[in-house]
């Protein structure tokens, strides 16, 4: 399984990248779905949240194969590049995606949307 297992675990943890940083936006969306879908999205966020994979339900939320929404997120989510200062970076609470967010200066510790556990500085 050597690369393969890799490659899935790069994939799961890169779609839950994208899932934690564009989370608030989706749940708004959300409202305006019907029932079976917000409940997709509802398992979704359980899945994550116990660090579970995702990334089959994330395709199948966007009526998507999961060869496609990896490629979708291959190039990564934006704002991930450089730029953020490190003293001022905050990563995912437990190390299981790669989302990076900069609050503002002498701000609050962002938390996770997920969990609701606070960052960590990166």
């Amino acid at each position: 399984m050597g690369d393969r297992g890799n490659r899935v675990e790069d994939a799961e943890r890169a779609v839950l990248t994208v899932l934690c940083e564009g989370l608030e936006a989706l749940r708004a969306e959300c409202a305006l779905w019907p029932e079976p879908r917000r409940q997709l999205l509802a398992r979704i966020e359980g899945e994550a949240r116990a660090r579970r994979p995702v990334l089959a339900l994330v395709a199948e939320l966007l009526d998507a194969s999961p060869d496609e929404t990896r490629r979708m997120i291959a190039s990564g989510p934006p704002g991930l590049g450089p730029g953020h200062a490190d003293e001022e970076s905050f990563g995912c609470p437990d190390g299981a995606c790669d989302l990076v967010t900069t609050p503002l200066p002498a701000g609050p510790v962002p938390n996770c949307v997920l969990t609701g556990a606070h960052m960590r500085r990166r």
